[in-house]
């Protein structure tokens, strides 16, 4: 399976659930902040004579790398999986399966890849002539190159060798140090900027009365009936008919970040807490179009949890 920025809430659900997600979402942020200026100084960063080796080791940990798509082929197959020994049905069973989400992944890290050099640089490739390939830049290739290892360096964390995550992250953190600072409070958010600005603060100053409220309300009302379905689906088209894609990604970034800093982490994730965050914050970035009914069931988790503003 592809990331890709249309589907920006799956690629967060898998970086809240790994260890430096969090890390791997700044990287992707800057990739989406990228001018020519970034462009230049992050090729300027980029060398060749090391990267080959370090992919060696990605291989290796990418084909290790559990996938959420293998664990259910084998379960609906009725094969056994160590984390369901011994788990018995009901709440036992469910827990068994919350423990394989937090190790598993929806894709890997050459989704990863794909995604910075084809989507999130998608403006630097030129229009194909006479059905001719796509073409773009070598200093762009090369950027795109500093920034995907980077990523992948925070995506595979320790399951590659300390070495080869220096290796990788190193071109990209010599380049950060050129290139202005992410703002701390990104604008472009959509129309209503203030909505997705107080989620993203919520979560980031989240206490332990915060996170357990929030831990009740994910584990009382599970956003995973019909009407969330339809109502994360009507988000994601006015997400995309509104040009908005990029905007949706930026935020849902940010939310990974904020959901890190918040004190959630993978076990959160994997039990339900991700899909509430992401589809407030998808809300908020399409405020202006979703209907009040959809609108309400996307922020119906949130406000159980932290009241209405």
């Amino acid at each position: 399976m592809y990331y890709s920025l249309v589907s920006s809430p799956v690629l967060g659900f898998d970086l809240v659930r790994l260890p430096n997600g969090d890390s791997a979402a700044e990287v992707l942020l800057r990739a989406l902040d990228c001018g020519p200026r970034e462009i230049d100084v992050l090729a300027a960063r980029h060398d060749p004579a090391v990267r080959g080796a370090a992919w060696q080791a990605v291989k290796t940990a990418t084909d290790n790398l559990p996938q959420i798509g293998d664990v259910l082929h084998q379960v609906a197959n009725g094969l056994k999986h160590d984390d369901f020994a011994d788990e018995g049905t009901g709440a036992r069973v469910e827990a068994g399966i919350v423990r394989v989400l937090q190790s598993s992944t929806i894709a890997d890290a050459d989704a990863l890849v794909r995604l910075v050099h084809h989507d999130i640089f998608d403006w630097t490739w030129s229009a194909p002539l006479a059905g001719g390939p796509r073409l773009r830049t070598e200093d762009t290739g090369r950027a795109a190159d500093v920034l995907a290892d980077a990523a992948v360096s925070a995506y595979l964390g320790d399951r590659l060798p300390d070495h080869v995550r220096r290796v990788l992250a190193h071109p990209y953190l010599q380049a950060s140090r050129d290139l202005a600072p992410l703002p701390e409070q990104p604008t472009g958010l959509g129309p209503d900027q203030a909505g997705v600005a107080r989620v993203l603060d919520t979560l980031r100053r989240l206490d332990g009365t915060d996170r357990a409220c929030l831990r009740a309300v994910a584990d009382t009302s599970r956003p995973s009936s019909n009407d969330w379905a339809s109502a994360v689906h009507d988000a994601s088209w006015a997400v995309h008919l509104s040009d908005r894609v990029r905007t949706a990604a930026v935020a849902q970034l940010l939310a990974v970040r904020a959901f890190r800093a918040g004190g959630l982490d993978a076990a959160d994730g994997a039990a339900g807490l991700w899909n509430i965050v992401s589809g407030v914050v998808h809300a908020e970035v399409v405020a202006d179009l979703l209907s009040s009914d959809a609108r309400a069931v996307l922020l119906r988790p949130w406000e159980a949890a932290f009241g209405q503003d």
